[in-house]
């Protein structure tokens, strides 16, 4: 029996260890945007969708999560060429466009015609691990410029540092 409490403790110990505790700096381009449970239901990702929006309706979505790696090799470029493989597996005609190609910080940029949706995803280091951010918008208007807007936005995702004396009044949100 003891044997077993063991067990169990040490398993909590180990998976608390797993996950990732930072928090991160972001300004949503306007108000109204909630939190809503993930359409994949993954619990450790963050979603958030603007207002009279669901998670099962939505236009437009911002996703952040963060991977704790055990291979410390693992760059957050690496991250975002994993996370690119699911995205090809979903929307087969995507056409990757990296927009920035820094090991350490990474963005690129992808449309589907064929489902209508695009996404400026963003891989960083953290402080506990690699940050993975996602802007989806499933009704993009072609000849709306995500390239300076939304990637801005995306780009503009930090990590929360409490003695900062740049920090603003921006949302903070602990993965």
């Amino acid at each position: 029996m003891k044997k077993l409490l063991l067990i169990i403790l040490s398993l909590f110990l180990i998976q608390n260890l797993v996950f990732a505790k930072d928090v991160l700096q972001f300004k949503f381009p306007n108000e109204g945007w909630h939190k809503v449970d993930s359409p994949d239901k993954v619990q450790s990702k963050k979603c958030y969708v603007p207002y009279n929006q669901s998670s099962e309706n939505y236009t437009e979505m911002f996703i952040f999560s963060e991977r704790v790696l055990q291979n410390k090799a693992l760059s957050p470029m690496a991250i975002l060429q994993k996370q690119l493989g699911k995205d090809k597996n979903n929307y087969l005609d995507i056409m990757p466009r990296y927009i920035k190609q820094d090991i350490d910080d990474a963005m690129v940029y992808w449309c589907s015609e064929s489902k209508t949706t695009c996404a400026i995803e963003r891989a960083f280091q953290g402080k506990e691990g690699v940050i993975l951010v996602i802007y989806k918008n499933k009704m993009p208007h072609y000849s709306q410029n995500l390239l300076t807007n939304q990637v801005n936005i995306v780009g503009s995702v930090k990590t929360y540092s409490p003695n900062s004396s740049q920090n603003t009044s921006d949302n903070l949100i602990e993965l």
